[in-house]
């Protein structure tokens, strides 16, 4: 295999899951890279997903059997490779009917709208038939058959009321059809912690690997110089040796801006979520998540999130600009209406909402028909820039976010005849090395090694596996064991944090790098501790600690339907 000198970076724009999936398969088989993207890690759908790692057993529906099977075998690899950010989740899926559903699900099974007369019988079904118990189990039984897997329990079928069940109306539900997937508390982590293991293979190895965040790409000729999306200023010229666009639902704009001509590519749809900390709706949950049919056909999850609920999520057509997308009160509202359907003894209402986040997915372009039909799978689209290959990457999610990565990585290896050396299948995501069976006292001989409170390494731990203990070590005795105003988190680690991850704004640390933003409270006092923290450390200027408050604190208000509280609260991080 060449060395890195030899070659031409790859220019990979878009920071999210996929670019970063790619970015790292790349790395570690020798091949150089800059990654470019003009908000933060993680920014979009990344951040904005319900929060699951899963087969997709509504796709077994519409007969994408590749998809799910792609996705199950990613799932388990997953729950491996990463047990530090994937867990598993029971889910329950709540029915009315014995034979509900049977004909609309078997017209979707078989794909009869393809031809003319599926169309004309399609115009004389019901709009919708409520899948019924026949339907479900032989859905979760197919699942489960594909899935083959050796971590997670078959499903099961429990009568509503039954001990360990969650609370559902008992007046008009009475199985509850109960499977297993996995959840991703942290995706963002999740991301930072691949792009670790990038940054480690590349310095042990010599290969060039740079990560502009809040910086963008400007072509000229086959020159594309990264340039500060603040002032301007350039860092690096390159002439890359492909161009990967990797920027999701902005895809289509991406090319625009590089002077790519294509025919429309994607079309995304925006999904909402809420989060709650309403004590009744999480007692009612237990352990375990609701996986429900809306009575518009619409699948809802309630899940478990911490000591709070997350729900979601809609599926609308969005035209506008992605990072303008946010959750409308009629999607709340929508969702609302959706929980207390299926658990109304809790009474929920606008009141109840803490936080409220929508992203874009970047699916491919469907001028028409239902959302939920719009493929869900990934696909590649090859066309050029002055004679280099440019890679759109469509679709995708967290779940196949390492096959798609891989996949892309394949073809550009091919291009550039690079064998690879390193598969990812097999490898352990950095925090996942020697993963504790009991957590609890794993934390309490760090906090013995370290000096810190055991809660303090538990609110580190969550953020990154067992890697905390290197975080926390770096700082050594003289470190501020002090922690951030509402939280657990060592200001210490908030340091390390800044230094090590690329942090360019007060909104990367609340948002992507310690999660508060998703915390039911979030104190003034953790703000103004995190911007003190990045002005000491030159992140920040004297001169931009207002502008950037401000910025940070309308993004909250918009994007997240969050005020930020004037008492600092004991809600912690660590208890997600």
């Amino acid at each position: 295999m060449s060395t890195s000198d030899e070659k031409q970076p790859v220019l990979i724009l878009g920071a999210g899951i996929n670019g970063c999936c790619v970015a790292r398969e790349l790395v570690l088989n020798g091949v150089p890279v800059v990654l470019v993207d003009e908000a933060d890690i993680a920014t979009g759908a990344t951040a904005k997903a319900s929060r699951l790692i899963h087969g997709g057993v509504r796709y077994l529906e519409y007969g994408d059997f590749k998809l799910v099977a792609e996705s199950l075998h990613e799932r388990e690899r997953l729950l491996k490779l990463a047990p530090q950010f994937v867990r598993p989740l029971k889910l329950h899926i709540p029915v009315t009917k014995r034979f509900g559903g049977l004909v609309q699900s078997g017209f979707r099974f078989l794909r009869l709208s393809r031809f003319s007369f599926g169309r004309w019988l399609a115009g004389r079904l019901p709009i919708r038939s409520e899948r019924g118990l026949m339907v479900v189990r032989m859905g979760l039984w197919l699942y489960d058959s594909i899935a083959r897997s050796s971590l997670l329990p078959s499903h099961s079928l429990q009568r509503v009321g039954d001990e360990g069940a969650p609370a559902v109306d008992p007046h008009k539900f009475h199985w509850l059809c109960s499977y297993y997937d996995a959840q991703m508390v942290y995706p963002e982590r999740f991301v930072l912690a691949l792009l670790e293991d990038a940054r480690r293979h590349a310095v042990e190895h010599g290969v060039e690997f740079q990560v502009y965040t809040h910086h963008g790409a400007v072509f000229e000729s086959e020159e594309a110089t990264v340039r500060s999306v603040a002032d301007g200023s350039p860092v690096q010229t390159l002439v890359p040796s492909t161009i990967v666009n990797a920027t999701g639902a902005w895809g289509d704009l991406t090319l625009d801006d590089i002077e790519v001509e294509a025919e429309r590519l994607l079309g995304g749809t925006k999904g909402s979520h809420f989060i709650t900390s309403h004590d009744g709706l999480r007692q009612a949950l237990g352990d375990s998540g609701i996986y429900a049919e809306a009575a518009d056909g619409r699948l809802v999850f309630i899940l478990p999130f911490g000591g709070s609920v997350l729900v979601g999520t809609t599926d609308e057509r969005f035209t506008g600009p992605p990072g303008e997308a946010i959750a409308s009160e009629e999607e709340l509202q929508y969702l609302l209406d959706m929980t207390n359907e299926v658990v109304p003894c809790v009474g929920l209402t606008r009141e109840d909402i803490s936080v409220h986040y929508c992203g874009v997915r970047p699916l491919p372009y469907v001028p028409s028909g239902r959302t939920g039909s719009i493929p869900r799978g990934h696909w590649i689209h090859q066309t050029e820039r002055q004679g280099i290959p440019v890679d759109t990457l469509i679709g995708g999610k967290l779940t196949t976010c390492r096959a798609f990565g891989e996949e892309v990585a394949d073809l550009i290896m091919g291009r550039l005849g690079v064998k690879r050396v390193i598969d990812t299948r097999e490898r352990l995501v950095p925090g996942a090395e020697g993963f504790p069976d009991d957590v609890k006292a794993w934390c309490a001989q760090v906090s013995g090694e370290t000096g810190y409170a055991p809660t303090q390494v538990k609110a580190v731990f969550n953020l990154q596996g067992t890697a905390c203990v290197e975080a926390l070590k770096t700082a050594g005795a003289s470190a501020d064991r002090t922690s951030l105003p509402g939280t657990d988190i060592p200001l210490s680690f908030v340091d390390w944090v800044i230094e090590h991850e690329w942090v360019g704004s007060l909104g990367d640390l609340i948002e992507r790098r310690l999660g508060l933003v998703l915390t039911p409270n979030l104190a003034v006092e953790a703000v103004t501790a995190l911007q003190d923290r990045l002005v000491e450390a030159g992140v920040l200027s004297e001169s931009q600690r207002e502008s950037d408050l401000e910025e940070c604190l309308s993004r909250l208000r918009k994007h997240y339907g969050i005020e930020v509280s004037v008492v600092a609260t004991e809600t912690s991080s660590a208890s997600l």
